[in-house]
């Protein structure tokens, strides 16, 4: 690759790396920092091996110049897995005391739309980071990309512009009503509590449209796509996997009350490594797979025209 554009895509990197947005909290002007969407002295601590775990690897310009592969699981430290810049200092505690100053209680209504809010705000400030990486490549690279793949990068970002300016107010908005009145039946959650502690932890929005999801979405582009939040969350001695959907989508999520009830540890592998960009793993898990079946999880994690059937992902999380 060119080495003008390996330079641009590093710098660009690094601008990304400290981009901050407003604060997400209604109302709020001030900047934000950098927040957690699965908790740095909880879950993360809890799955890790000297204060580390293997997360997601979205850093281009590693993969350009470090013969590193995107979207695999690389070993990082629990301070930087799973940040993303949603609330300032004020709110970021504030609005996840429900779930880190509390210990999680099966069926909390109150907990499961604050896990609601923070994988609902972890995807909005996910979208706007790549939409900016983006633009920033089309900006200063227009020159040093082949047509067609700046071609793409420009009907990718329409993608994301669209999500930013249609989808994100809806579901923030439906997160705030959820979180600020946890009875008031705007969520519908499956909450199941395993009596083992997962080495995996994971923060993440689905489509429970499953592969369909395009074919979907292009007969409905005008209206907010379909999403669920899903929590994978081992503490001390059990591990919580909370499912959340918005009550006026409950027809499309009729499917995972029974998929949790008989198919629980073939769902979990499903979301978290199907669907899951933040998904995070202890090295006692991860290092004690072996290297096809690594490669086939890393293949999993790819665009479903890439990683091949649902049938085939392999169950590395055991229950």
């Amino acid at each position: 690759m060119d080495h003008k554009l390996k330079i641009e895509i590093g710098k660009i990197e690094k601008l990304k790396k400290n981009k901050k947005f407003e604060c997400l909290f209604p109302n709020c002007s001030n900047m934000s920092i950098g927040s957690h969407s699965q908790q740095r002295g909880g879950q993360l601590k809890v799955i890790s091996r000297n204060d580390e775990v293997y997360a997601m690897n979205f850093n281009m310009y590693e993969v350009l110049t470090k013969g590193e592969s995107a979207f695999t699981l690389v070993k990082t430290r629990i301070k930087n897995a799973s940040i993303y810049p949603g609330f300032c200092q004020n709110h970021d505690g504030q609005v996840f005391a429900p779930v880190e100053k509390h210990p999680l209680k099966l069926g909390d209504s109150l907990q499961a739309a604050t896990l609601f809010l923070r994988t609902i705000t972890y995807e909005v400030t996910r979208k706007r980071l790549a939409y900016f990486k983006t633009q920033k490549i089309i900006e200063n690279c227009s020159k040093l990309l082949p047509l067609a793949v700046l071609e793409n990068f420009k009907l990718q970002n329409l993608g994301r512009k669209k999500f930013i300016e249609n989808d994100l107010p809806f579901y923030l908005s439906k997160a705030y009503s959820a979180y600020n009145s946890p009875d008031s039946g705007v969520l519908k959650t499956k909450w199941v509590v395993v009596d083992k502690i997962i080495k995996a932890s994971s923060c993440t929005v689905f489509s429970p449209m499953r592969d369909t999801n395009e074919r979907y979405h292009h007969q409905a582009i005008a209206c907010p796509q379909v999403m669920s939040t899903f929590n994978l969350i081992p503490t001390d001695n059990e591990t919580h996997i909370v499912v959340s959907w918005l009550a006026e989508h409950h027809d499309d999520n009729l499917w995972i009350d029974g998929a949790m009830e008989t198919e629980l540890e073939k769902f979990i592998n499903y979301i978290a490594i199907c669907e899951s960009e933040d998904i995070c793993l202890g090295p006692d898990l991860w290092e004690s797979i072996d290297i096809f079946t690594r490669e086939r999880v890393h293949e999993a994690i790819h665009h479903e025209l890439h990683r091949g059937p649902l049938y085939e992902i392999p169950n590395i999380i055991r229950i």
